[in-house]
């Protein structure tokens, strides 16, 4: 959006200057003459005061932008037409405008604005042709140049336009595309950056913290065996051991999500692994006995390079966050496939559950980010964190009331090596 607003800013500067260009000459070579030129000029001055008002005030919809356009057309084929019609150098000025369509509005805009333009042009120079209209200084009727080189030139300034306007309209969509690439790198490498800080303070708070957590654990223990309690006092006790419980369990998953892994890595059949925390989770206490787990396009021949530990640890927490996101008759669908343009192996989880909105999607795995009642929030967070390990990424897909689907996209031809990325 910035960048749009600087260059409405950069074509309204242009616009001006280009019109006080031509108001110089026009001068220099006919003095007072050619007064309907004058008004022309006059009129990109009052509406380049129009739109820069307008863009102070924040109005540069898409509406607004193609009027300027259109107006645009319209001022510069009738200064076509006032300043030599088919042999008039202006002409220029309407790619200018095709370009222009393609920077502020849209590739769309840009062939829009080509063909209209081409339509003016071809229309104000037939009407000249056929004495519907006369050129400045001419009787009306009269035309100086022949059939065959009026048609033969415009046919071939009309296609130039055209193409120009195609060509803007490619060029636009390309660097639309490569400005949304940006974007998207730069948000990760900001999400990514934060993350590493997040990680590093959770660590060093975390070892700051355990140790007396310890000691503070040891006397409820100790406490715990040599008292004995009756009614509330009880039940403050037993709150106090399960708040301790629950804060040394925030301490280890810190710990887990910032300490650097040491990959085990080994060839390992990925639908194996799936198979095994299959059955984990259709096991578990928090395992609805409704809820339909469904296996789709696995490979039992397809072997990925891996920590076979670690990938169980991804597919449980993804596995059983699914399982607590469905409802009553919940269908969970795992699935796998070889994506052969870019060598890596996808493993998605589909859920029909309750999904998540978007702003929950963007800060999905940052530490902390739980939308549940219950949890730290840090399972997502080491999540990315193993299988950016592993070279790999993960994606998600989900909207409110509709569902979500995470799929985890891993290298096959990762060297079979033990260590951990720094």
């Amino acid at each position: 959006m910035l960048r749009v607003k600087n260059s409405l800013y950069s074509i309204i500067f242009f616009r001006f200057a280009l019109a006080t260009v031509i108001l110089i000459i026009n001068t220099a070579l006919f003095g007072l003459a050619h007064t309907q030129v004058y008004y022309l000029i006059s009129a990109i001055y009052v509406l380049t005061i129009i739109y820069s008002l307008l863009a102070l005030v924040k109005i540069s919809n898409t509406f607004f932008l193609t009027v300027q356009m259109v107006l645009d057309l319209i001022i510069e084929t009738l200064l076509i037409h006032y300043t030599g019609g088919i042999d008039s150098v202006l002409s220029l000025l309407l790619p200018l405008s095709t370009i222009a369509a393609g920077i502020i509005i849209s590739p769309r805009g840009a062939v829009m604005i080509a063909l209209l333009g081409s339509v003016l042009y071809s229309g104000i120079v037939s009407a000249e042709f056929w004495g519907l209209l006369s050129l400045p200084g001419t009787q009306a009727g009269s035309f100086a140049r022949e059939g065959p080189y009026v048609f033969s030139l415009l046919y071939f300034r009309v296609t130039v336009f055209c193409v120009i306007g195609f060509l803007s309209a490619y060029i636009s969509e390309q660097l639309r595309k490569k400005d949304k690439v940006l974007v998207s790198l730069q948000q990760k490498l900001r999400r990514e950056d934060r993350l590493s800080a997040i990680g590093k303070l959770a660590a060093n708070t975390a070892h700051e913290i355990r140790n007396p957590l310890a000691s503070i654990s040891g006397c409820v223990e100790a406490l715990n065996e040599n008292l004995v309690l009756e009614g509330n006092n009880e039940k403050l006790f037993k709150l106090i051991m399960k708040e301790t419980m629950r804060l040394n369990d925030i301490i280890n998953g810190l710990l887990e999500y910032a300490k650097p892994r040491k990959l085990a890595l080994e060839g390992v059949n990925i639908s194996d692994v799936l198979d095994e925390v299959i059955f984990l989770i259709k096991n578990s206490k928090d395992f609805k006995k409704d809820v339909l787990i469904k296996q789709e396009g696995l490979n039992d021949a397809l072997s990925v390079v891996c920590d076979p530990k670690q990938m169980k640890q991804v597919f449980f927490n993804l596995l059983i966050n699914a399982v607590e996101a469905v409802g009553v008759n919940g269908s969970i669908t795992v699935s796998e496939r070889v994506d052969a343009d870019t060598s890596e192996v996808v493993i998605t989880f589909s859920d029909n559950g309750y999904g998540i909105s978007q702003d929950r999607v963007e800060t999905l795995f940052e530490p902390f980010s739980s939308g549940k009642d219950t949890g730290v929030g840090l399972g997502l967070a080491i999540v990315l964190s193993i299988i950016k390990e592993h070279k790999g990424n993960i994606k998600v897909e989900s909207k409110k009331g509709k569902g979500a689907k995470f799929s985890v996209f891993l290298p096959l031809n990762q060297e079979l090596e033990s260590g951990h990325i720094e």
